[in-house]
């Protein structure tokens, strides 16, 4: 491993689309990498740094840092020192040099590779590790010149594999893992403009199936708690269902069966809690107040309404099903990458 400077191994990958045909000038939109830390040698407690620190490094490149992509930047640690100072109290002093990788996390393939060495001190190992990863500057143009390179490997991948793309997420949509199809969806770039039209249509059509799900789930146990004639049950269910669900119309019907078979009373609070859901809802779907202003804004504005969906549409699911949510750790690719190295 080369120190202080880039070390490039580029893999004849993806065959069809030549990735040195991409002009450098073309990737500052969106493009997607899972920062994450695979080397068990690293303590624990120094992983968030870490990972924040190949966030900034990813998005100096104008890459988005996202949830299971399957392309990844990762980092291992080899300790050069590590001494303990004549000091009152004694501080652990340790000399890392830390590897940075881009590659395909799935297959294991690496697309290049960084080395910066760095020293910390701390009153523990872990703090001297958090100490040292401070010290990594992430403007370093070595840092940049990997990305890129990187990247070009990525669009290439979208762009051959397109069709292999859509197909595995619309494979998860049918077994019901809409996180995971949308995740796999929204890592296409932009840049790949064919793919990313075609991607972005089959996120919403997969966002729709997961609501059209939601619908239909709370609509069950609405209709199952009104056959015993329990109006509270029945309410807390039907707020689940989504404005634009397959079953809006059936569930507005049992609304007003539900209201006109009520008390005086009893319609009085069911209008109430009608009320709040109507109000709940339209301040859902109020717009965004501020506008993106570049690529890069909407990649991040898109990533966190995305994230945001999600998250209320796994709080339904779980609400109105028996069976648990997919989660994001389910939903999360099986990386390859063994220990320190790509295969």
């Amino acid at each position: 491993m080369l120190r202080g400077k880039c070390l490039f191994l580029i893999h004849a990958y993806p065959k069809k689309t030549s990735a040195t045909t991409i002009p450098v000038s073309t990737l500052a939109t969106y493009t997607p990498l899972t920062p994450i830390v695979l080397d068990d040698a690293i303590p624990a407690g120094a992983y968030k740094q870490l990972e924040n620190k190949m966030t900034q490094i990813a998005a100096k490149s104008g890459c988005s840092a996202i949830n299971n992509s399957r392309f990844i930047i990762t980092c291992s640690a080899d300790v050069l020192t590590k001494d303990i100072t004549p000091t009152a109290p004694p501080q652990h002093a340790y000399a890392v040099a830390l590897n940075f990788y881009v590659g395909d996390g799935v297959e294991g393939r690496l697309f290049s590779s960084y080395t910066v060495e760095c020293k910390g001190v701390g009153a523990t190992p872990d703090k001297a590790y958090i100490n040292a990863l401070k010290n990594v500057r992430v403007n370093d143009p070595g840092f940049k010149a990997m990305v890129d390179k990187g990247k070009k490997e990525i669009i290439a991948y979208y762009n051959t594999y397109c069709d292999i793309v859509i197909s595995d997420a619309q494979t998860m949509v049918k077994k019901h893992a809409f996180s995971g199809a949308i995740d796999l969806l929204e890592s296409v770039p932009m840049v790949c403009e064919a793919c990313y039209r075609r991607a972005q249509d089959e996120s919403l059509a997969a966002y729709q199936a997961w609501r059209d799900e939601v619908c239909l789930m709370a609509l069950n146990k609405a209709q199952a708690a009104w056959a015993t004639r329990d109006a509270k049950a029945a309410a807390e269910a039907l707020e689940f269902i989504p404005t634009d669900g397959a079953c809006v119309n059936d569930a507005n019907a049992l609304k007003r069966e539900i209201a006109a078979k009520l008390d005086a009373k009893e319609r009085e609070e069911w209008e109430f809690k009608m009320r709040q859901y109507e109000d709940e809802l339209a301040a859902q779907q109020q717009p965004a107040q501020q506008p993106a202003t570049n690529a890069t804004a909407t990649a991040s504005q898109r990533q966190q309404t995305q994230q945001k969906q999600q998250k209320q549409l796994q709080a339904a699911t779980a609400a109105v099903s028996d069976k648990p949510a997919e989660t994001a750790e389910a939903a999360k690719p099986k990386y390859q990458v063994k220990g320190k190295w790509f295969k």
